[in-house]
């Protein structure tokens, strides 16, 4: 009876005894300097491994990192000022200004945003990092001085100030203050620095007017200067970098501060593809200031600049698909590669987030790098970046090439109710002229792969359908499958895919005899 005593009064101990809360960040707010950061649904901090992630991209943007994403090496370069970034999906390390730094956990994909631990975001973007666990939120702050910092500094203000007033010579003082710092520098400064101190306000490029009209940005400056632009997605957007620059106060004044900090030019309805511009001093210790072109759908755009200091940005519609006219150089073979979805389409979503049109740009852009140089074959991609042509486009510009064929590249997924077990290559059909090409582009691709070989199949995919040349669509592996997902995420497996497309085609059109030996 004791022995069940002891044991009635454990199970009485541990159900009193105190839960600790667990910290679990999925779907946490995201806050800087304590304003809150919208992140995309599908990219909200969240715990992996027991370590907070956060998606780099938005937190980066908020503090004027340019970034630079290469979807076939699972690559994000991240760039400030003097700071040069680099960090792969899956890798435990990263590049910071040519050092290799160790990360808690390595960076995954989760949608378009790339997820890295919180801690290297601290670390290496100079923010103080906390996880409040009783209000599930991420809390990021620029640093400041600490209390300790700033006695020293009041400390050496008083005796700069006690040594100017002795000496009745110039003083360097320290405060934390900006603006106060700059009226006690005009106050102690010789002559000669006031002199100095003009000059480099003179020298100080402004930005002295901003105008948009007839889909045409115009950056009016005291002097001639080079900005830095680039395209941003999720959601679209055109970026104008002017390093070094600063807002003249008379152009700024009748643009009331938002509380993101920016300046509004103007807004719309989205009518006109515009949703709004706006401006803002860039943050950093060089300064500078950037301006947003947030747009309702992607754009192009055309820059010019003059010698008066007249900065133009005129937009242009974009062409996700435009016609190439078909060369038919003489003993060359046109082939059209369509890397499946794109865009605004993601495709299946695999077993550690990553995204099926990741995967099937990255081995369509390595089949046309062994291509492009092979007097045999003219190479045409339907899409060779993260755009979306329809199904319709990609088979009407095969059509309009006159290919001798077509191949669609993807990667399969079950459901999960499937439980990751459904795995192995297949190949896809839908007229009977196209089931010597899918014999061939099968072997091929099993043999590349390793994977289960699950047959070729017939379907009445858009597609092969409706090209008019013999066309295939090859399922490369599962996704869904946590095995056949690693080895199709890494360099090595696209690029025996790739070989085995081309060993395929050339098979295929006869360019090349290829013996059942060389795919043992």
């Amino acid at each position: 009876m004791k022995k069940y005593g002891w044991v009635i009064l454990a199970a009485i101990l541990i159900w009193l005894w105190p839960s600790f809360p667990h910290a679990n960040a999925a779907g946490a707010d995201l806050f800087l300097d304590g304003k809150r950061v919208e992140a995309p649904a599908d990219a909200r901090p969240e715990m992996v491994n027991g370590k907070v992630m956060v998606p780099l991209r938005v937190v980066g943007e908020q503090l004027g990192y340019q970034f630079k994403w290469e979807p076939q090496a699972y690559k994000i370069s991240i760039q400030k000022n003097s700071t040069d970034m680099a960090m792969y999906v899956g890798r435990t390390s990263a590049d910071v200004n040519g050092k290799t730094v160790s990360l808690d956990a390595p960076p995954v994909l989760r949608g378009n945003s790339t997820m890295v631990p919180l801690r290297f975001v601290g670390e290496q973007m100079g923010l103080k990092v906390d996880w409040n666990n009783k209000s599930k939120s991420v809390n990021l702050s620029q640093k400041t001085t600490t209390p300790q910092t700033d006695q020293q500094a009041e400390s050496q203000k008083t005796s700069t100030q006690n040594t100017s007033s002795k000496q009745k010579t110039s003083a360097t003082t320290t405060t934390t203050n900006a603006a106060e710092a700059d009226k006690r520098t005009e106050t102690v400064l010789s002559p000669s620095k006031q002199q100095n101190t003009e000059q480099s306000k003179a020298n100080t490029l402004l930005v002295q007017d901003l105008t948009f009209e007839h889909d045409a940005l115009k950056i009016s400056l005291n002097k001639t200067a080079t900005p830095k632009v680039f395209k941003m997605t999720e959601p679209d957007r055109i970026v104008v970098d002017l390093p070094g620059a600063a807002l003249s106060s008379g152009f700024s004044q009748p643009f009331p501060v938002r509380g993101d900090g920016s300046r509004l030019l103007t807004n719309s309805d989205g009518t006109d593809g515009i949703q709004e511009i706006r401006f803002a001093p860039a943050d950093g210790q060089n300064g500078g200031v950037r301006v947003v072109i947030a747009l309702n759908q992607a754009r192009d755009y055309e820059l010019s600049t003059n010698s008066t200091g007249e900065i133009t940005l005129q937009l242009r519609e974009r062409s996700e698909n435009p016609v190439v006219t078909p060369t038919h150089v003489e003993g060359r073979q046109i082939v059209v590669i369509d890397p499946g979805h794109g865009g605004k389409d993601p495709g299946a979503a695999s077993v550690t987030g990553r995204r099926e049109k990741e995967f099937t740009l990255a081995v369509a852009l390595k089949v046309q790098q062994l291509l492009q140089n092979d007097p045999s074959f003219q190479v045409v991609m339907t899409r060779d970046e993260d755009t979306y042509p329809t199904l319709d486009e990609r088979a009407q510009l095969a059509n309009d090439q006159q290919a001798s064929v077509f191949v669609s590249i993807h990667g399969n997924s079950m459901p999960a109710s499937n439980n990751g077990k459904a795995n192995g290559s297949e190949t896809y059909y839908a007229r009977q002229e196209s089931l010597n090409l899918a014999t061939t582009m099968h072997k091929h691709l099993v043999a590349a792969t390793g994977f289960k070989d699950n047959n070729i199949k017939m379907a009445n995919h858009l597609v092969t359908r409706k090209s008019q040349m013999p066309a295939v669509l090859l399922e490369c592996g599962y996704l869904s499958n946590p095995s056949d997902e690693a080895a199709m995420f890494t360099e090595e497996t696209q690029e025996r895919i790739a070989q085995g497309i081309v060993d395929g085609l050339k098979e295929y059109l006869g360019t090349e005899t290829v013996t059942t030996e060389s795919l043992n």
